[in-house]
């Protein structure tokens, strides 16, 4: 019996290991044979074979079937494979090559993709529609009791992703509705990710696929890496919408904790996702009580400690009562919080008369609030109206006999360290990957140099565009008209429109490059919050940029203006000078590319 004979019978059987054994071992000896890429018992050009394939030409094919299951490349695409991943191809090719070498149908490649997975990652609906209807034609595999077709359509690559997996994560609609249609009873397992398909979905937002999966398949799973499921991971990208599909479906899953003990609203809470918050709460109140499994913090204390306020004053009016829970440290919500929100998010969280009684509790240190407050603030008028509006008292004392007063004087104590160290902690495996506490000096000092470092640098070059600006403002192209009269000390250009652009465009300038001045002025004010510093420095550069570009303008308008009666002159001049704004984009675009 020959080589096709053989595979033949594999496919009739449906027995993907013969195939791929077969295919793998006649690869190899031939190869080793004729020393190769390709596997050509008759010796004829595979080239032609491939660029036929990729052509969409079936006719080279006709002559040769018994070659087509043994004809791969270097890393085993077979002709079915060229053909799909082509910008030829072609349903009419797909449909007779399988019709002269059915075994094309679950031959895989290097990769472990057959056919169906290349054509699902590839976005061709038709493809996926032919191969399934072809497959359907195969007889029922005796043994497991399914259709080829479904066997193909549960076959895992090297990735261990199914043509399923594929389609979800390049975002295919069209092709994942097909598929999951043909196979809606098959619980989908996770890939060597540990994904699901719905997971991925869930993950990057691809609402329809989850609405597709959750309507159709009768046990869609849910899991993801690290314990996480697919409502961690809508949660955690604060799509909202895709949280109440799930738990429309899956409410059991605001309990389901990760390897870390974090429930979804954990994750939500952790990384300010109020509107992700509020859903999971309307769903599960009793959530807001579960504790994680390091530090044994509820989703307020996460709030808290990541400085989000809004999540604070959602979870307190859910669920009241769970402001007084505290982690293994005996920290409240309010100790978290004074160690991270500003003067304005404290005075109104001692608006809740519940959050306000916290004021006077001890952490197993004996630690208040106000401890915490003077262990990372400096003493200032605006600290003793926190105080003020707590009520709290600045006498009482720990259990190392500390008051708040004297807390408030040292430059360095044990718990301003404690909390330093709480805000690069990352966990035993990767919890709170930001930190417990998100609090300025939870940033790392290296960082803040660097901060520090590229606002001088930014200083300088604004101040300098305004200087530049400033002086070309009084010495004017052109000059001034010196005649005796009502125009005496005018610019002799002024009606110019050259000249007038110049203008315009040198007090674009000088007006952006001082708000940029101003901006890093107020960056290195006293107390500053974190928050607004890192704000500053997002607009601030963006000044820089456009008083820079109308620098240029200038220079372009001004030199065009007192050099127009030499036309040729002029024109190369400012071509020249425009060509900063092309390398500028250069520039910019390998940046944004980086990033």
């Amino acid at each position: 019996m020959d080589s096709v004979s053989i595979v033949n019978e594999a496919v009739s059987s449906n027995n993907v290991e013969m195939i791929t054994s077969l295919g793998s071992t006649l690869h190899q000896n031939n190869a080793t044979m004729q020393n190769v890429d390709v596997i050509n018992p008759s010796k004829i050009d595979p080239d032609q074979f491939l660029s036929a394939a990729a052509n969409g030409d079936i006719e080279p094919f006709k002559q040769n079937s018994e070659q087509l299951g043994l004809i791969v490349t270097p890393i085993k695409n077979t002709v079915l494979h060229i053909n799909i991943t082509s910008e030829k191809v072609s349903i009419e090719f797909v449909e007779e090559i399988l019709g002269i070498c059915p075994s094309l149908l679950l031959q895989v490649n290097a990769q472990g993709d057959t056919p169906l997975h290349v054509a699902a990652k590839f976005e061709h609906v038709a493809v996926v529609e032919v191969l399934i209807k072809l497959a359907k034609a195969q007889h029922v595999e005796l043994e497991s009791g399914i259709g080829a077709a479904r066997q193909m359509l549960r076959m895992t690559n090297n990735k261990g992703n199914t043509a399923l997996h594929e389609a979800v994560r390049n975002k295919v609609a069209s092709v994942v509705r097909i598929l999951v249609k043909e196979d809606p009873d098959f619980s989908y397992s996770a890939n060597n990710c540990g994904e699901t398909p719905l997971y991925i979905a869930a993950e990057i937002g691809f609402s329809s696929a989850v609405f597709e999966l959750l309507e159709t398949c009768s046990s869609a799973t849910h899991e993801g890496p690290n314990g996480k499921t697919a409502l961690h991971a809508a949660a955690r990208r604060n799509y909202r919408g895709l949280t109440k599909d799930i738990l429309e479906k899956k409410k059991s899953l605001t309990k389901e904790i990760d390897d870390n003990g974090w429930t979804p609203l954990h994750c939500a809470a952790y990384y300010g996702r109020f509107r992700v918050t509020d859903v999971l709460l309307e769903y599960d109140k009793s959530v807001a009580y579960i504790a994680d499994k390091y530090r044994k913090m509820t989703p307020l204390h996460l709030a808290a400690s990541r400085g989000h306020i809004d999540i604070i004053r959602g979870i307190i009016s859910y669920c009241p009562d769970c402001y007084e829970l505290v982690d293994n440290r005996g920290w409240n919500v309010l100790h978290f919080a004074m160690a991270t929100l500003n003067k304005e998010e404290l005075c109104s969280l001692a608006e809740i008369p519940l959050i306000k009684k916290l004021v006077h509790e001890k952490d197993v240190k004996g630690n208040t609030p106000l401890h915490v407050l003077a262990a990372v603030t400096p003493y200032s008028l605006s600290i003793q109206d926190i105080v003020n509006k707590f009520e709290g008292d600045k006498l009482s004392v720990n259990k190392q006999n500390v008051n708040v007063t004297n807390l408030f004087r040292r430059s360095c104590s044990e718990l301003k360290e404690e909390i330093f160290e709480l805000s690069k902690e990352t966990g035993d495996i990767g919890s709170y990957p930001l930190g417990v506490i998100g609090r300025e000096d939870g940033i790392a000092n290296d960082n803040l140099k660097l901060l520090e470092k590229a606002k001088e640098s930014h200083l300088v070059v604004a101040a300098l565009i305004a200087t530049v600006t400033f002086a070309a403002a009084f010495t004017l192209p052109g000059g001034y008209k010196s005649e005796q009269g009502k125009n005496q000390g005018t610019a002799i250009l002024s009606r110019n429109s050259a000249f007038q652009s110049f203008v315009i465009a040198d007090t674009i300038a000088m007006v952006f490059s001082m708000l940029a001045v101003f901006a890093y002025f107020i960056m290195s004010l006293e107390f500053l919050p974190l928050k607004r510093y890192l704000s500053l420095f997002q607009i601030a550069p963006w000044f820089v940029v456009v008083a820079m570009a109308a620098m240029v303008i200038a220079f372009v308008t001004g030199t065009y203006a007192v050099l127009s009666p030499s036309l040729g002159l002029a024109i190369a001049t400012c071509i020249i000078g425009l060509t900063v704004f092309l390398l500028m984009s250069r520039v910019g675009y390998i940046y944004v590319k980086e990033l």
